[in-house]
């Protein structure tokens, strides 16, 4: 990289970070610019979905993972769900939540979200 052109470098819009403050929820838009900004920047990142607490995407060498992470007996796991844009942000939200409800050891049954959480819009 010519460190003169880094006086244009704006950022990636709605690229999301590893700390996701604003509990962004993923989408097409915000999982293609973090890819962008991490492939400017050579790096890798584990970002968290705003809507699915239970659902990761991992970033790295070009590619998006979605992983489900869930606590079993103190010990957390996560388990590959699929690669973006082959599996879509809502299947893998879908695979996360159950995946999260079977094992994890505070689970709460999907009712007791009420039914906001059925018709998340995106």
């Amino acid at each position: 990289m010519f460190p003169e052109l880094d006086e244009y470098y704006e950022g990636f819009p709605h690229a999301i970070s590893s700390e996701n403050e604003e509990n962004t929820s993923f989408n097409d838009y915000t999982l293609f610019n973090t890819l962008a900004e991490c492939l400017y920047h050579g790096i890798s990142r584990e970002i968290f979905d705003g809507s699915e607490p239970a659902l990761r995407a991992v970033i790295t060498n070009g590619e998006i993972k979605f992983l489900a992470r869930y606590t079993r007996e103190g010990a957390r796991y996560y388990e590959s769900i699929g690669t973006f844009p082959g599996v879509s942000v809502k299947l893998a939200r879908k695979q996360a939540r159950e995946l999260y409800n079977i094992y994890d050891d505070n689970r709460v049954p999907d009712e007791d979200y009420g039914p906001a959480y059925d018709n998340i819009p995106f």
